[in-house]
């Protein structure tokens, strides 16, 4: 497995090309920035309601001072920039890994990797999807109409807005990877089968608290966001079975072990 001593020579062989990753950046975000408006009209054609039902606006964006959307469209072109410049650091990080081994039992190769990145990549943008296309819509319908039920207008920061709607879909994304993650720890040895299974009712209440942190208080919005969690961690549990065969052997063979000294 890397050691710090590896990581820190990476970096340091890294150092030089810092520089040049960082004008990447900046003549990424140069070139996205105008664009950034569209960007935010799309976003909110996509995620939010029609505006006007029977002559009346349901939802409102505005911008609290005066440089809030332009530095709103900067953020957003500089994130841009950083994920332009992910595919050189995962080449370096490829010709730094290919070849080492992680844990006790694999060595990676490079076409391992490449697998990995593909699969990981599939995966994150599926997270995305079920977040913007699915998800965002239905619980901003379901907080306008329950606002407006109540009485309540809906007029909303600009960039609070579109901060929620990235994070959450990031987020997602993110959470997405939770089956290869659990199978690169289960075939390395570095966390066993038998931890997973055995804190599976743990890891529920866990996924149900981070859903209640970052969403809104209501139990539809909750659940929208911890049951496909609490999905994919089961579904990762039985892919295991497949993705790591000889981590699943092991365990079964410490059970019949046990089973025997037990009786």
């Amino acid at each position: 497995m890397p050691t710090l001593q590896d990581i820190g020579a990476l970096i340091a062989r890294f150092r030089k090309y810092i520089l040049y990753l960082g004008l990447y950046v900046l003549a990424v975000s140069v070139v996205v920035f105008p664009f950034t408006g569209d960007v935010i009209k799309r976003m909110t054609f996509d995620l939010l309601p029609q505006q006007y039902v029977d002559g009346t606006e349901i939802w409102q964006l505005v911008q609290t001072s005066p440089l809030e959307l332009m530095m709103l469209e900067l953020k957003m072109s500089v994130a841009v920039g950083v994920i332009a410049a992910l595919p050189i650091v995962f080449f370096y990080a490829y010709r730094f890994l290919a070849g080492r081994q992680i844990g006790q039992r694999i060595r990676i190769g490079g076409g391992s990797i490449l697998l990995v990145a593909a699969i990981a990549l599939a995966l994150f943008a599926v997270g995305c999807a079920y977040s913007y296309a699915l998800m965002l819509p239905f619980v901003f319908k379901y907080l306008m109409e329950s606002s407006l039920a109540a009485g309540v207008a809906n007029s909303w920061r600009v960039s609070e807005f579109i901060n929620f709607a990235m994070l959450t879909t990031l987020v997602f994304g993110l959470v997405f990877e939770l089956p290869l993650v659990m199978t690169a720890l289960a075939r390395s040895g570095i966390v066993p089968v038998a931890l997973f299974r055995k804190y599976r009712r743990h890891m529920w209440v866990v996924i149900l608290i981070v859903a209640a942190l970052v969403t809104s208080p209501d139990v539809i919005t909750q659940v929208m966001v911890g049951v496909p969690l609490i999905v994919f961690y089961e579904l990762s549990l039985v892919l295991l079975r497949f993705t790591a065969p000889a981590a699943y052997r092991r365990e079964k063979e410490a059970r019949e072990t046990n089973g025997k000294s037990g009786a």
